[in-house]
């Protein structure tokens, strides 16, 4: 069973989940200790009235989980997205693979807060679905 730990902090005027605000994502395995260690230091900030910086942080407690979820195909789909929204279609198309198995994977990644999807509507007909990371910059970590 996959377990991880997902703490957002954002400032209060920066819209959640956009791209333009959301300047760093960490993504790596994390012990438990760490984790509360880590939420303390953060406490003992906010408490002396520091800001904290903005950002995203998904910690697996099992460097396995985290291998689980960050898989070679999603490192390459998140870096095809780097800098602008793609269209679902033209994103498997660019990576080569079929349109479900990205579709699955880009499902995967917006329940981990990675990147978001919205709809827009087609010249002439139909809607497309637009996918776009929620950091401009991710960075995989973990230690075994």
């Amino acid at each position: 069973m996959l377990t991880d730990i997902t703490i957002g902090t954002f400032w209060a005027k920066l819209k959640l989940w956009s791209l333009s605000s959301m300047l760093m994502a960490r993504v790596g395995a994390e012990s438990t200790d760490g984790f509360f260690s880590r939420m303390r230091a953060n406490a003992v900030k906010v408490d002396h009235d520091e800001a904290l910086k903005p950002g995203l942080r998904i910690s697996f407690e099992d460097p396995a989980d985290f291998l689980q979820v960050i898989t070679p195909a999603r490192v390459r789909l998140l870096r095809q997205i780097a800098h602008k929204a793609v269209a679902l279609g033209a994103l498997a198309s660019a990576l080569e693979r079929d349109p479900s198995a990205v579709r699955r994977d880009v499902s995967v990644l917006e329940r981990k807060r990675l990147l978001k999807t919205r709809k827009v509507s087609n010249p002439g007909h139909g809607t497309r679905t637009l996918v776009e990371r929620v950091a401009t910059s991710i960075e995989l970590t973990t230690t075994i």
